[in-house]
């Protein structure tokens, strides 16, 4: 390790560059906490649920920002000392072969981490969550949620990045292939995930027949939007946050609503959150976002590939020669910069598609009311920001803040 490996101080200032640009960006969020609620929020968030929100905001950072430091600390302590030269010697030591040596190098690098991150997720959850009320989850279920996530980790994560080593070590294409088989699995995981995965985790059930269930077969029969089954979530047994999402393709479509936001939302809110979901695959957006995803993993895998081929890249972590397994690792931490930059153009473009996604649900439904209010009491419901910092937004909102969505929705015309 030198200051004079480019590598080196590419792998510093993704590691320690990145981290400050996070902290002032949250710095500059949490200011803004202290603003007066903007006119159009007023009868949103009273001076109570605001004081709450404030606190819960501040205590969610509070325990992001100690787990960021410890996890940094961690790093860059392993790093100069020498620490992961150390661990691919070791692995080597093993005499499991070339790609066996990287995927248990993989694992055993992402199970150091999800463990050092395990006591924060629980301070998050029975400390935070739970005293603003938001938390359902048992000691029980968390614990079996994180071992559920291990053995999936195991089962699927282990051989995939077992295929990407083999391609790096052995194909002389090896971005091209890795990209195209990234490819298929991303698809065929956005099949099976709500399939296998998530009820793994989650309680499906078909809802039962009344008012919302016709008002939803309703809009889907007059948006020309097939759908096969509309399920309930028992979301409620770990958070008492609403959501709700859409799986499959085709005539296989599945609506999923979380039992919380059947209970906190009136059917008219309801049907107007699923027809902007609904407005998402009618705009095409979910193929634009896919298409997007899928150009910046081909931009990284390229990158990779030229990265692990230098033994200079490896020298800067202290690592000899150039070992493919202990190359994906590190590779994350020098791309980290060009990341925050890709990361924009896709997150602009996600919040464009919201802008878009809730004028079709306004004109679907014949009002931008509904959608209106039933944005409202989430993002109360929530404890949202009410007012973002304008970098915090571009660095990691998907969504536009709430104000910008009611401004956009109300200057709809009046047919809408």
């Amino acid at each position: 390790m030198s200051l004079s490996n480019p590598w080196f101080i590419a792998a510093l200032v993704g590691v320690i560059g990145v981290f400050h640009l996070e902290f002032f960006a949250t710095l500059l969020n949490l200011s803004r906490l202290g603003r007066a609620i903007p006119d159009s929020l007023v009868g949103v968030f009273s001076e109570e649920t605001r004081e709450k929100l404030v606190d819960y905001i501040r205590d969610s950072k509070r325990v992001s920002f100690t787990r960021d430091v410890t996890l940094l600390g961690v790093l860059v302590v392993f790093w100069w000392s020498g620490g992961f030269g150390w661990l691919q010697a070791w692995a080597e030591g093993q005499g499991r072969g070339p790609v066996v040596t990287g995927v248990f190098v993989i694992a055993l690098v992402v199970l150091a981490q999800t463990w050092i991150s395990l006591p924060f997720d629980a301070w998050d959850t029975f400390g935070v969550e739970a005293r603003y009320g938001f938390n359902k989850t048992t000691p029980a279920t968390f614990i079996s949620d994180h071992f559920k996530s291990l053995a999936l980790m195991a089962v699927i994560g282990l051989p995939v990045a077992g295929v990407i080593v083999w391609f790096f070590q052995t194909q002389a294409w090896p971005a091209l292939y890795a990209w195209l088989f990234i490819a298929i699995f991303t698809l065929l995981m956005t099949w099976l995930a709500p399939r296998v995965i998530m009820p793994l985790f989650l309680k499906f059930q078909p809802m039962e027949a009344g008012e919302l269930r016709e008002a939803i077969f309703g809009l889907a029969r007059k948006l020309d939007f097939p759908v096969n089954e509309v399920s309930v979530v028992d979301g409620s047994r770990r958070s008492t946050k609403g959501n709700a999402f859409f799986a499959g393709f085709g005539k296989t479509r599945r609506i999923a609503l979380y039992d919380t936001l059947l209970k906190s939302h009136t059917t008219d809110e309801i049907v107007a959150i699923l027809a902007h979901e609904i407005g998402h695959n009618k705009c095409r957006h979910v193929p634009v976002m896919l298409a997007l995803s899928l150009a910046e993993m081909g931009l990284m895998l390229g990158l990779m590939g030229w990265a692990l081929k230098s033994p200079q890249f490896f020298a800067a972590f202290g690592v000899h020669g150039t070992p493919v397994g202990m190359g994906l690792v590190l590779f994350g931490m020098i791309y980290k910069p060009l990341g925050v930059l890709t990361g924009l153009l896709g997150l602009a473009m996600s919040r464009k598609h919201e802008f878009e996604a809730d004028a079709f649900a306004a004109r679907a439904v014949g009002s931008h009311r509904p959608l209106t209010e039933g944005l409202k009491r989430l993002s109360r419901d929530h404890l949202a920001h009410p007012q973002p910092h304008p970098l915090t937004v571009w660095m990691h909102y998907s969504h536009p803040p709430l104000v910008e969505r009611l401004r956009a929705l109300e200057s709809l015309p009046a047919s809408s």
